[in-house]
């Protein structure tokens, strides 16, 4: 594409945006502004927020719009707002379950099956596994595969368990976007699981998977963790039907 071309659709691209932000309510606005002042400000999990009078000052908005902002944001993880003794709003964090959470509203508007779900975690979750092996922070490496790496400690066999396997792979592809998105996938399909069939836990080839998995990511084998984490996916897919045979029902699954 030639460089006027880029510069065309750069263009349109920004319009499109403009438009966009004119276009939402005050409320979409002052979150938006909200979340800016956080990231510009560098303020992590858990510091607090200006109180309300403030908020309403520095915002320029009615009470009711910023307390809907404020809903907005706390629906998505990104505040969280508490009462009582000690009251106010903190700064929350980025997280794969809140998105998983919005995700299923649009999963369940477009009636999108279990089966549906379960083929797109076979195909990212192998991927993240790969972008796990590369990731030049050994030392972060060791710290979040150790626990699931041979010589490890008795293993738990709740699903809870398997789920923080897979965030902790998740959190090492050193990629947020591919992190969230691909991490949201596989949290709703632990999660579906879960409400299903609630007494379903993992395998002895499931932890031995994690095992293997876990050893090859540490040891910066990209292709190994890839194809370990594609065998091990596909296990767990096939005890997933036999636990839970609604594959084809329409999200949100039940048993």
């Amino acid at each position: 594409m030639s460089a006027v071309a880029l510069r065309m659709n750069a263009a349109v691209l920004q319009r499109r945006t403009l438009a966009r932000r004119r276009n939402r309510k005050r409320s979409e606005q002052v979150a938006l502004q909200i979340i800016e002042d956080i990231v510009r400000q560098k303020l992590g999990p858990g510091t607090k927020l200006p109180l309300e009078a403030q908020m309403l000052q520095q915002y320029g908005v009615s009470r009711a719009s910023l307390r809907e902002a404020l809903r907005l944001l706390e629906v998505q993880g990104l505040i969280t707002i508490r009462p009582g003794p000690g009251a106010g709003t903190e700064v929350g964090r980025t997280d794969s379950a809140h998105l998983a959470n919005t995700l299923a509203l649009y999963l369940l508007m477009g009636r999108a099956s279990l089966r549906e779900l379960l083929e797109a975690w076979l195909m990212v979750e192998p991927l993240l596994a790969q972008l796990a092996a590369a990731s030049t922070d050994r030392k972060r490496v060791r710290r979040l595969m150790r626990p699931f790496a041979s010589g490890a400690k008795a293993r738990d066999r709740e699903l809870s368990a398997g789920l923080a396997f897979h965030d902790a792979v998740a959190d090492l592809a050193d990629n947020q976007l591919l992190g969230l998105l691909f991490g949201a996938i596989g949290f709703l399909a632990t999660e579906q699981v879960r409400l299903g069939a609630p007494d379903f836990v993992l395998s002895d080839a499931t932890l031995c998977s994690h095992e293997r998995i876990a050893d090859l990511v540490l040891a910066g084998d990209e292709g190994g963790a890839c194809a370990a984490m594609r065998a091990h996916v596909m296990t767990v897919i096939g005890e997933i039907e036999k636990a839970l045979p609604v594959v084809e029902r329409p999200f949100p699954f039940r048993a």
